[in-house]
């Protein structure tokens, strides 16, 4: 600055200078230099206050935050000069200056005004800090959006929002946890850091994932909350209105600065959730079209297909016995028995269309697949009906004692039945409230012991069958004509054993 310049001009040049200070180290600086150069102070000092997140990149000096100019062992016996600096009504720091003989009342208003224009400075740095900050944050959730919209999904999907968030929040890890569908917490994809963490169970009780997952609200942490990085870290709710779905977990390494804009973080978690509610129900909606296509295939096959085969069957059928040559008689009754076994395949095509695409086998894939083992031994293929929603409404842990059952009741016929024909019906009622399972055969009968008084002979078999309906609530009944068959019953109350698994 030049001599020849008024002191408020050059007072003035200062407080205009600021404006070039584009960080908040470089600002306070600039503020702590300037003011001794203009009162002619050789030490100055600008201690901030405790507890302001802006600073929390300087290092601390016996627990506060200092910015310094001038060599505090020139100082002799000296006058001192004070003057704090406030940000919005609030005391940011105090600038102090040292060192001189004698401060005049020209110096102390030269430091007023100069604490005053620095608050002013601090306070629009900030504010546009904030902005910088929120344009990122929102320039990161518009990235995700848009690669979501334009084909990104599933998995994909939630890597993006993990490696979006962690770039943009300059941390070292990220993870997306996320309920499976018993309600436990799982990390369901992670990025940065050097442990694999992906697909490892939150614990429950105590820990900030589940507190932030059931309160719906954000939480920062200045060490080690997260055990794979041990520094700071956020752990955000993903919100889709009053509903949380899931936590976004950042994480710095230790020493690190902490987290001080967890209102961004929240906005661009709130929105990538509804990004990731979005590609769910986009989803759903895909496996929605693909089931109803199938079940648009299934009934052509069943109504077209099979009825147009079953008359040419019945039709090859009556041309046997119009032919008196053997070899075209036998050649006719070949052809009707390949008709037969076609009719059986489309039957099990239909009954496989009515699947869900999905990787685990569902109760009626369990159901045709114990059934078809049964078709090698019996040496031929039974008919099988399934009713009703099994697969969403029939309990997990009833499956095994239905399909226990169900092999039971077709081995008995393999071994004593002598069958021709086996037919197997799997259902749930209208009202959701009962399973039952029937397998009737044509075959021999159940024998007849000499003391049962014409009353057919229950082998070990069948108690065992009707022990598993009891363990349900349920009952087995069976029916036996001798030389006409028998008839298996056996039936589960769905509601009981609804309340049970509870």
């Amino acid at each position: 600055m030049g001599g020849n310049l008024s002191t408020e001009q050059r007072v003035l040049d200062v407080v205009l200078s600021f404006a070039a200070d584009d960080t908040l180290p470089d600002l306070l600086r600039h503020v702590v230099e300037s003011a001794c150069d203009l009162v002619d102070a050789p030490y100055g000092a600008l201690a901030v206050v405790n507890g302001h997140k802006e600073l929390t990149e300087f290092a601390t000096e016996s627990g506060q935050l200092k910015i310094t100019a001038g060599d505090p062992r020139s100082i002799g016996v000296a006058d001192f000069l004070g003057a704090p600096i406030k940000v919005q009504d609030e005391t940011f720091g105090n600038l102090f200056l040292t060192g001189k003989q004698e401060f005049t009342s020209q110096d102390r208003d030269v430091i007023t005004a100069l604490a005053t224009a620095a608050g002013a400075a601090i306070g629009h740095l900030d504010r546009y800090e904030q902005t910088r900050k929120r344009e990122v944050w929102l320039r990161a959730a518009a990235e995700v959006t848009t690669n979501v919209l334009t084909g990104t999904n599933g998995r994909d999907a939630l890597y993006l929002v993990a490696r979006t968030a962690r770039r943009t929040a300059v941390a070292e890890f990220a993870a997306v946890v996320l309920p499976d569908h018993n309600g436990d917490l799982v990390i369901e994809v992670t990025d940065g850091g050097d442990y694999d963490a992906e697909g490892m169970r939150v614990p429950g009780e105590g820990t900030v994932s589940y507190r932030v997952y059931e309160s719906g609200a954000a939480e920062c942490h200045d060490e080690g909350t997260v055990p794979v990085v041990p520094g700071p870290c956020a752990v955000i709710p993903l919100t889709i209105g009053d509903r949380t779905i899931g936590v976004l977990i950042l994480a710095r390494l230790a020493g690190a600065p902490s987290f001080d804009d967890p209102e961004l973080i929240e906005a661009f978690a709130a929105q990538a959730a509804l990004v990731l509610e979005f590609t769910r129900a986009q989803g759903d909606t895909e496996r929605l079209a693909v089931l109803e296509d199938r079940d648009r295939i299934a009934r052509d096959l069943h109504d077209l297909v099979i009825q147009r085969l079953f008359g040419l069957g019945l039709g090859l059928q009556g041309l046997t016995g119009m032919s008196a040559r053997p070899q075209i008689t036998e050649r006719l009754s070949g052809f009707v028995e390949e008709v037969d076994h076609t009719i059986r395949e489309i039957r099990r095509t239909i009954f496989s269309l009515q699947e869900p695409p999905t990787g685990s086998a569902s109760l009626r894939a369990q159901v045709l697949n114990a059934v078809h083992e049964s078709a090698g031994l019996l040496g031929f293929e039974p008919d099988v009906s399934l009713e009703g929603p099994l697969d969403t409404v029939v309990p997990d842990q009833l499956r095994p004692d239905l399909l226990a059952t169900l092999r039971e009741a077709l081995a008995n016929v393999v071994r004593h039945a002598r069958a021709k024909h086996v037919a197997v019906a799997v259902g749930v009622n209208r009202t959701m409230t009962r399973l039952e399972l029937t397998v009737r055969d044509d075959g021999r009968g159940l024998p007849l012991t000499d003391d049962s008084g014409g009353v057919p002979h229950h082998a070990g078999g069948l108690a065992n069958m009707a022990a598993r309906a009891r363990r349900h609530h349920g009952d087995c009944a069976v029916d036996s004509i001798p030389g006409a068959g028998v008839s298996v019953t056996w039936f589960v109350p769905l509601v009981l054993q609804e309340a049970t698994w509870r």
